[in-house]
């Protein structure tokens, strides 16, 4: 259940705030749990309630039998001017002073719930393992190979995770315990066609992509398995329930990108799942900070929306290395905080779902705005996914993204050396090319050190005039997004600092020279990725 007001800054929740009416009592568990949960939820470590008569502060991440003692202050309306110094506690400046956080410090140290990213990780690598192990067990007749059981365990928690966010936010029953339930008193029989008939249903009703026919409703998987599965993804180990409603895309992204970093291995007689920190290194995988995004998107994508002559149906907004979208997710919001303040139909009808009007703007959005190309073909699954998300209704058929958000390499074009992963992007953004190119193009590209590009470096050394054999990837990046993008387009994005100074940069300072620079930050040695010792600026041309 929702709460009534998110207070932020720079983008960043810092409280939610439950208003109730005077006669409200506000020690009622289900009041407490309501703002305590949501916060949660949201990643966010204070919740406050109030009946504008008395006000609760919260802290949402405490670990208790009780909700009521996670409260740390509590203060009547009669004591503000006496008690000034504890409401002050709430204002915006003690936020950005930690004065709240320091005052749970003297309040003494509590045992924390897991953070919500942290548990949803856990629990989503857990599936992951015993999905692997089950069905590399019972389906050895197959022969299905490493590729394909991974892609199955993939695209059945895709499903599992779309189902459950359709439940919470009651667009759909709760189907996935009432099928277990339903199955459990019958006592026999396979769960997983039971399963398979909800699939189907969803597919009726949305038409995606996800729940096409696919390899993985050939396999076999154990009652128990999706039993353990199914179950954890209501309540975790720790009685917390789950409401995938208010859980935001930015974490569900920060839990893929990990996700993303762990290796399936398996063998003639099982599957394991483990994390593998040399493959995200490898790949560049580092989860972009959700306030990073928000800056990025609203410094390109929300500047264009301001032009006075800005023709949003055909703004195209790029991002060649989208990952699990959380760039393209935040593309979206702009986009779609656009038109619910200047287009007068969508203002008129985003209350009447029934109009249809706000679902076809979104779907809308997405087919005419957004595009994306990543590497790695899972991370470009849940990108779609995590769109799809945001716009799925009930009775309205989602729209295919396969055609906006791609799997390629964005920086080789030649199958001879990228494979059947070389991206061609005269011809598969034939359209958007032929016109002049993209609007905005933003992103966080990989970073790869050169050591790791020896066998594309002679095409590198061929392709691109930025080219220094000691240069990390996302050197290629600049180019190429530079080269896609129309005149007088905005570009930005996040990457390491080291181009500023280091001698492999000097090409690619002498290629942005020939542009306008017009913002450049430099985060000088401070740690804005939590598990890579990157120190990183943002570059706006």
């Amino acid at each position: 259940m929702r709460v009534d007001y998110g207070f932020r800054i720079n983008g960043i929740p810092k409280f939610f705030l439950e208003a109730k009416s005077f006669k409200e009592n506000l020690d009622d568990r289900k009041f407490i749990e309501q703002a305590i949960n949501y916060s949660w939820h949201k990643g966010c470590t204070w919740a406050i309630l109030t009946n504008f008569e008395s006000l609760k502060i919260f802290n949402a991440e405490v670990k208790t039998t009780h909700p009521w003692l996670s409260q740390i202050k509590s203060l009547h309306c009669d004591e503000f001017l006496a008690k000034f110094d504890e409401l002050y506690l709430v204002s915006r400046e003690s936020f950005e002073n930690r004065l709240l956080d320091s005052e749970a410090e003297k309040w003494g140290k509590k045992a924390k719930k897991t953070a919500i990213d942290k548990q949803l990780l856990t629990d989503f690598t857990r599936f992951r393992s015993i999905l692997s192990k089950n069905i590399s067990k019972l389906n050895s007749a197959k022969q299905v190979t490493e590729q394909e059981l991974d892609e199955c365990v993939q695209r059945i928690l895709d499903r599992l995770m779309f189902i459950r966010s359709c439940e919470d936010r009651e667009l759909e029953p709760k189907t996935l315990i009432a099928n277990y339930r339903e199955w459990e008193s019958k006592g026999k029989g396979h769960l997983i066609k039971s399963l398979r008939a909800t699939f189907l249903h969803f597919d009726d009703e949305y038409n995606s992509k996800i729940f096409a026919k696919h390899l993985c409703d050939d396999l076999e998987i154990d009652n128990e398995v999706l039993h353990e599965v199914i179950e954890g993804l209501y309540t975790t180990k720790d009685n917390e329930a789950y409401d995938f409603a208010i859980i935001d895309a930015d974490v569900l992204g920060t839990i893929y990108e990990q996700y993303l970093g762990h290796i399936l291995r398996k063998t003639e007689k099982t599957a394991k799942v483990t994390e593998n920190h040399a493959h995200r290194k490898e790949q560049g995988i580092y989860y972009t900070p959700p306030y990073i995004v928000n800056y990025i998107v609203r410094s390109t994508l929300g500047k264009v929306l301001k032009g006075k002559k800005v023709d949003v149906e055909h703004l195209r907004v790029l991002d060649p290395a989208c990952g699990s979208g959380s760039f393209l997710i935040k593309a979206f919001d702009v986009l779609n905080e656009y038109y619910k303040e200047n287009d007068a139909d969508y203002k008129q009808t985003q209350l009447d779902l029934q109009s249809g009007i706000p679902f076809k703007t979104k779907s809308r959005i997405l087919q005419n705005n957004i595009f994306g190309v990543d590497l790695d073909r899972q991370a470009v699954e849940i990108a779609q996914l995590n769109l799809l998300l945001k716009i799925a209704e009930k009775e309205h058929r989602l729209p295919l993204l396969e055609k906006n958000i791609r799997t390629g390499n964005s920086i080789v074009d030649d199958e001879n050396v990228a494979g059947p992963k070389a991206f061609k992007w005269e011809k598969e953004f034939s359209g958007i090319i032929s016109s002049g190119g993209f609007d905005v193009a933003i992103g966080n590209p990989p970073y790869v050190r050169q050591e790791e590009l020896g066998e594309i470096k002679p095409y590198l050394e061929a392709n691109y005039s930025t080219y220094q054999g000691t240069a990390d990837l996302f050197v290629y990046f600049f180019e190429k997004e530079l080269n896609l993008l129309k005149e007088n387009g905005y570009f930005a994005m996040i990457v390491s600092n080291k181009w500023l100074r280091a001698g492999y940069g000097c090409n690619l300072r002498r290629f942005i020279s020939g542009f306008w620079i017009e913002e450049l930050i430099d985060f000088g040695d401070l740690k804005v990725f939590a598990d890579a010792t990157i120190y990183p600026c943002i570059i706006r041309p």
